[in-house]
């Protein structure tokens, strides 16, 4: 006789989807990593923008150790107030930028920035952007419409300036000689660097300015704005007293802030021109102080920890934001016997 066996449904061919928990675990998972990653990724990137940022001052150095071989002087910032082109226009055909040098015709008197606009002539140079002339880090645009006189003109910035000296000896405008390697109507050679090439700052990292003048009633980025006080002869004494006051000791003596700082790359004199007197340190948290002529300032970036920084041998260091004070002034004089060691 035949038994009957129970009847039993098909086994499903589909495994049961997802449930809510299991999906929300997945993503979490999914979030998790992306959380662990992005900090590394970023961190990449950083190295690579700030070794092409080390890169771009390397073949500045160059372009200016070129320019001392053939002229047996470095870069300075002019022969005078009104004759203002700054070093790195003087050093573009050694960077394989003949042709932006070909716009400027350095017989022509670019006057006094606050008395007169600048001659159209050179307009086309000035509003180029030279790539060489930027770190990537620095996110600024880098190209600012500014009313320096009377017509608005695009001007183009750069990262890099030149050393003027520390202001420890009293200067703190690149009209007269400073103790660094760049100021109006230097002669610096090679000989002149007593304290050595290898320990004797070049060129310094800059933040591009906003090229705005924001409203006193708050305090704005410190390593975009500047300071500007009511007289130059304070400088010193309020750049002493910030040492170990910091920026609560300089909040109440300004008088505007001032975001033109390197928005020029053509114009070698003070506000906005590529030269650095650089008495704070690295990535300092007291703004730069001007007045006038007069400025005292940090060399700063947009990496995190320090600055780079070119030496007149060629070489590129990055410098840390906590290197001594008295180092880093020594690395901006030529002749100080005060030999640097990092």
């Amino acid at each position: 006789m035949t038994r009957l066996r129970p009847f039993r449904a098909p086994t499903s061919l589909f495994r049961p989807a997802f449930t809510l928990v299991e999906l929300l675990v997945v993503i979490a998972i999914i979030g998790i990593l992306i959380a662990l990653l992005l900090p590394a990724v970023q961190a990449a990137r950083e190295a690579a923008r700030r070794m092409q940022c080390s890169n771009h001052l390397k073949q500045v150095s160059l372009g200016m150790l070129n320019y001392e071989n053939v002229w047996s002087k470095f870069p300075n910032s002019g022969n005078a107030m009104q004759d203002d082109y700054s070093p790195l226009a003087r050093i573009l055909p050694y960077l394989e930028q003949q042709s932006l040098s070909n716009l400027i015709d350095f017989r022509v008197n670019m006057g006094h920035v606050g008395k007169v606009d600048l001659p159209v002539a050179l307009r086309p140079a000035a509003a180029t952007v030279v790539p060489i002339f930027l770190c990537p880090s620095d996110a600024q645009e880098p190209v600012h419409d500014l009313k320096l006189f009377s017509e608005v003109i695009p001007y183009a910035g750069t990262n890099y300036a030149m050393n003027g000296g520390n202001a420890m000896d009293g200067k703190t405008a690149i009209m007269g000689e400073t103790n660094g390697i760049c100021y109006c109507n230097a002669k610096i050679k090679f000989a002149d660097i007593r304290d050595g090439t290898t320990n004797t700052l070049a060129f310094t990292e800059a933040l591009i300015g906003p090229g705005d003048s924001p409203a006193l009633g708050g305090t704005p980025d410190i390593q975009a704005y500047r300071a500007v006080l009511a007289s130059p002869s304070g400088l010193i004494s309020l750049a002493n007293a910030a040492d170990t006051g910091g920026i609560a000791v300089v909040l109440p003596q300004v008088k505007s802030w001032d975001g033109t700082r390197n928005v020029h790359w053509l114009r070698g004199y003070p506000p906005g021109g590529p030269v650095l007197i650089g008495r704070f340190p690295p990535n300092s948290p007291v703004p730069d102080l001007i007045s006038r002529s007069a400025r005292i300032g940090a060399a700063r970036s947009r990496h995190p920890g320090g600055v780079n920084a070119a030496f007149c041998d060629g070489s590129v260091r990055f410098v840390q934001d906590t290197i001594a004070l008295p180092v880093w002034h020594a690395m901006f004089t030529r002749a100080g016997n005060d030999i640097s060691t990092e």
